[in-house]
């Protein structure tokens, strides 16, 4: 599964979040937070070891993200978030310094976004996929509009954890590069319907946006009937379904054009 996949690369250069919306009820950074005895509250953000990541380099010079990997970043924070204000600078000027990556972060802080931009942005960085995370229809019609306006060259969203019927189809377009809908992990997270997910596909595949079906969550409801999902099976039953539209091998949209080899990917 795509988490064995040697093409991807992790980049937390903070750690810690602030909840602001219905979607982060039950976030999986408290989670994991507690589980492994953090000392600090995670709702508190704070830099991280692996901050300068993309520019480090091993003993023979040559990168510690080796080139053409696609970047997961801020996966455990927002990246605009306000609390890291002062270090976004130097996280942008690593993006472009490794114009041979491609980075990609997600955010329910979009409204946030010109404020956070870097003076050079223009209509954004060649190598940024910038994903607005929705969870239900309220927070759709508040942040996608906004989204939709902003100057991004790549634009993708991310429906999670779904939590209701969501329906995008006022906001998809050529502008949209992916859409990713997940159900919600852990004890205590809500249900998603297998119904809501079709829906959302068919409405993507009507306006040719790629998509994707990324994870089912713990508790997942299908034909009218409630599963429980174990956590390491939410990724594979996901794929299993076979439902994605336009998303390659790799699980990345068709717009990537980096190159990668066969021995990459392996189930």
């Amino acid at each position: 599964m795509a988490e064995n996949w040697n093409i991807y690369a992790d980049w937390n250069p903070w750690h810690g979040c602030t909840k602001i919306s219905s979607g982060c009820k039950y976030c999986y950074v408290y989670r994991q937070d507690e589980m492994y005895g953090s000392e600090v509250s995670s709702s508190e953000c704070r830099k991280t070891g692996n901050f300068n990541l993309p520019i480090k380099r091993k003993r023979d010079k040559s990168w510690k993200i080796e080139s053409g990997k696609v970047v997961f970043t801020c996966f455990t924070s927002d990246f605009l978030i306000k609390d890291a204000d002062d270090w976004r600078g130097e996280c942008w000027e690593m993006m472009k310094t490794r114009n041979d990556l491609w980075f990609y972060f997600f955010t329910k802080r979009i409204d946030r976004f010109m404020e956070c931009v870097p003076d050079d942005w223009g209509d954004g960085y060649d190598n940024v996929l910038v994903g607005c995370t929705v969870e239900n229809q309220q927070m759709a019609d508040f942040r996608l509009p906004i989204f939709k306006s902003l100057p991004i060259k790549h634009k993708s969203i991310m429906v999670a954890p779904i939590i209701g019927p969501v329906d995008l189809s006022a906001y998809l377009d050529d502008t949209i590069e992916e859409v990713a809908v997940s159900g919600e992990s852990g004890v205590e997270a809500r249900p998603c319907d297998y119904s809501w997910i079709l829906d959302i596909r068919e409405q993507c595949i009507k306006a040719d946006v790629p998509f994707r079906f990324h994870q089912t969550g713990a508790h997942f409801i299908k034909d009218g009937r409630m599963y429980r999902i174990h956590r390491k099976f939410q990724l594979s039953q996901a794929h299993k379904a076979n439902i994605d539209y336009r998303i390659d091998k790799f699980y990345v949209p068709e717009t990537i054009k980096f190159e990668w080899k066969e021995d990459d990917y392996h189930d």
